[in-house]
């Protein structure tokens, strides 16, 4: 769906939602409306009911004052009753309650004369107590200050052990480091003598893997050159054999087209002489034209016979081409492994994908492939040879 499209479709969406919330606003609009008017008539109802509940409630309570007044002065009457019975009460409590305190006050000389002895007789006892106690106290500290003097006693003997202990064990340990400090030494060293000996091996390997290899690649590199230097002198053979096999045709060509621009001449002329209306000819002039005719005929024969004498030539060139016939047959053999390569693998192959297998260098498989691919035997898309069967997109 295009944007247009969608952007119709929405607006026509927005378009009926908005019918749709002015219409639930309408409704919304009545059924508020239609409310207040049933709470407005509700309202005046209520009015009329307080308003009558209201009169009534005055009577009512005028009613109910005259009597809460009766009540309030009934109830005043028998509080004043009550106050005056409290009042007598309160005369009789403090009578008793003066009674009591002259009680409490001679029971209190009492309790505090048996106080006084108790606490005499107390103090006595405690004094008696004291110096008990401080006896048992004095031989007390006596027993801890002799513990507590063994115990310093003991302390100090086994710190003065400890401490012979102590370099007994440190002496012992600084032996034991020693010992071990040296066989370390001795194995570090040894381990160190046998890593620097792989490392010395591990680098002369590399050297002669090195050298092995420079060795490989000039070898290599060596050959390659060889075989580039056969292909371009063999290219540059073709070239140039091409190059004077086109020259000689060129030639011809330019020859041919010269003639045949003099008998176009001549032609021209026959016809204008024939328009002007001039009389036929002589028999001489007859004989003339076929002396001409037969000139033109020699011409022609001559640049018929030339013809044959130059295409040898060509025929002659191309034994040089295929002098090497090693090579030839070599480029062949690989001409035919490629396409055999390439219609075995429908799904397209590269030039350096051919390399490993066929055990060709990349420039050789280049060169055959745009050999067979000028011949018509194969197909090309982009870097991919395909076989001539396959329906390439």
């Amino acid at each position: 769906m295009g944007l247009a499209t969608e952007m119709k479709s929405l607006s026509e969406e927005m378009l009926s939602a908005f019918k749709e919330r002015v219409k639930d606003n309408e409704e919304l609009v009545a059924n508020v409306g239609k409310k207040l008017e049933q709470y407005r008539n509700e309202q005046q109802n209520t009015a009329k009911i307080l308003n009558e509940n209201a009169v009534e409630l005055q009577k009512n309570l005028a009613a109910d004052e005259k009597e809460r007044l009766e009540k309030y002065t009934e109830l005043m009457g028998s509080i004043q009753k009550d106050i005056k019975s409290i009042e007598k009460e309160v005369q009789s409590s403090k009578l008793s309650t003066n009674a009591l305190i002259t009680d409490f006050s001679k029971a209190r000389k009492i309790m505090s004369n048996e106080l006084d002895k108790f606490f005499s007789e107390e103090n006595k006892l405690r004094d008696e107590n004291e110096q008990s106690r401080m006896a048992d106290y004095e031989t007390f500290i006596g027993k801890i200050s002799d513990e507590v003097s063994n115990i310093f006693n003991y302390t100090n003997e086994m710190l003065e052990r400890f401490g012979s202990e102590h370099k007994e064990m440190s002496a012992e340990l600084a032996a034991d480091l020693s010992k071990t400090r040296n066989e370390r030494f001795e194995y570090t060293h040894a381990l160190l003598k046998s890593i620097q000996g792989r490392i010395a091996e591990i680098s002369n390997e590399n050297l002669n893997a090195a050298r092995q290899l420079r060795t490989d690649l000039n070898q290599g590199e060596a050959e390659r050159l060889k075989e580039y230097n056969a292909l371009f002198d063999r290219i540059s053979a073709e070239v140039t054999e091409l190059r004077k096999s086109t020259s000689s045709l060129l030639d011809n060509y330019s020859a041919d087209r010269s003639k045949g621009a003099e008998h176009w001449k001549e032609m021209q002329e026959k016809i204008a002489a024939i328009r002007a209306g001039k009389e036929v000819l002589a028999p001489q002039n007859v004989e003339k034209v076929a002396v001409k005719s037969e000139e033109k005929v020699e011409v022609k024969a001559e640049a018929v016979v030339t013809l044959p004498k130059e295409l040898p030539v060509v025929q002659e060139k191309t034994p040089a081409i295929i002098a090497e016939t090693p090579k030839v047959s070599d480029e062949s053999n690989l001409e035919e492994k490629i396409l055999q390569y390439i219609n075995n693998h429908s799904e397209g192959v590269k030039v350096s994908d051919m390399e490993e297998p066929l055990h060709e260098t990349r420039m050789k498989i280049g060169f055959a492939a745009k050999c067979l691919l000028d011949a018509g035997k194969v197909t090309k898309v982009e870097n991919l040879y395909y076989p001539m069967k396959k329906n390439v997109k």
